[in-house]
C-alpha cells in the first residue's frame, strides 16, 4: 500500500512537472505568426491603455514602433543567415550587438519625446518589470547563462 501510494505521488508530481514546462514554453512564442504590421499595431493599443496616450501620441507611437521593427527584423535576419553560414567573426558579433544596444537608446529618446514626464516614467517603469522577468524565466535554472541567452 505504501509502494502504490508513493508510485502515485511520484507520478501525480511528474505530469504536474511537464504541464508547467509546457505552459512556460508557450508564451515565448505569442504572436509568432502575427505579421509586423499586427504586432506593431497590438502593441500600441496596449500602450494606449497602460498609458493613456491621445490619438497623436498613438500614431506617432504606432510609425516608431513599425519602423523599429522592421530595422529589428532586417537585423536578426543578417545576422541568423551569417551565424549559419559559419561567416560570423567577433567582430562582427561586437558590431551587431553594438548596433543593437544604439537602435534601444535611439527607441527610448523617441518615446521620451513623444511621451510626457509621467507616461514615460510609467512606460520605463514597465519595461524593466518585464525584462526582469522574461530575464528570470529564461535563465532560473542556470545562472551561467544569465548573461550569454542576450540578443
Amino acid at each position: 500500500m505504501k509502494k502504490l501510494l508513493g508510485l502515485t505521488a511520484i507520478v501525480l508530481l511528474f505530469s504536474i512537472t511537464i504541464s508547467a514546462q509546457g505552459k512556460q514554453s508557450g508564451g515565448a512564442n505569442r504572436g509568432s505568426d502575427l505579421t509586423i504590421e499586427q504586432r506593431v499595431t497590438l502593441q500600441t493599443k496596449r500602450m494606449a491603455l497602460n498609458l493613456d496616450l491621445d490619438a497623436k501620441q498613438q500614431k506617432e507611437v504606432e510609425q516608431m514602433l513599425l519602423k523599429s521593427a522592421n530595422e529589428n527584423d532586417k537585423m536578426r535576419d543578417e545576422f541568423r543567415q551569417k551565424r549559419q553560414s559559419g561567416e560570423l567573426t567577433a567582430d562582427e558579433k561586437f558590431a551587431f550587438e553594438n548596433s543593437r544596444i544604439e537602435r534601444q537608446a535611439a527607441h527610448k529618446a523617441e518615446m521620451k519625446r513623444i511621451l510626457n514626464k509621467d507616461q514615460y516614467a510609467k512606460w520605463e517603469k514597465t519595461l524593466m518589470n518585464n525584462r526582469g522577468k522574461s530575464g528570470m524565466r529564461s535563465n532560473s535554472n542556470n545562472p551561467q547563462k544569465q548573461f550569454k541567452n542576450r540578443g
